[in-house]
């Protein structure tokens, strides 16, 4: 079971990948409602972290934001599950500890979430630009190629009579 002062240390971490530390809260006799529902708020925190790394440290859904109805939207969990006695004092405070932590990383305005967007995509317009010089720069070279060898293939038939 993490404390508060634990959960109070973790949102002080630059990193937001720290599920595998969070969501240990379990009663003494496991229900199995409760592991279910704490296997996938931490199934959902993982997938909000790789939707966040896959996209260049976007989060692609709700305008950018990452909040608790979010998280409960992706574990398929009420967001009143969280205010139960068994939840209220550890699951609770753990998710909002992990949602500090992620949050003080992103941008969470929508008009700075949409800058963002705009100069990824602005950086992946100059790579593909890249890429296609590079890629005509290859061609340029594979026709010199192709074409000495075939003078080539000429002179070793001709030495060939």
């Amino acid at each position: 079971m993490v404390s508060v002062q634990k959960a109070q240390k973790i949102q002080g971490q630059k990193t937001p990948s720290i599920t595998a530390t969070m969501l240990t809260t379990t009663p003494d006799k496991g229900n199995a409602r409760t592991e279910a529902a704490l296997k996938r708020l931490r199934s959902a925190m993982t997938e909000i972290e790789a939707d966040i790394a896959a996209h260049n440290g976007i989060y692609p859904f709700n305008h950018g934001r990452v909040t608790q109805s979010e998280l409960c939207r992706r574990a398929d969990v009420k967001k009143a599950t969280l205010q139960n006695p068994l939840h209220k004092d550890s699951t609770r405070v753990e998710i909002m500890a992990w949602l500090d932590a992620l949050n003080s990383t992103l941008l969470q305005t929508r008009d700075s979430t949409r800058e963002r967007v705009t100069a990824v995509a602005d950086n992946l317009a100059a790579e593909v630009e890249r890429l296609t010089l590079a890629n005509q720069l290859l061609q340029r070279q594979l026709e010199v190629a192709e074409l000495l060898v075939s003078q080539l293939r000429q002179e070793n038939a001709q030495l060939k009579r």
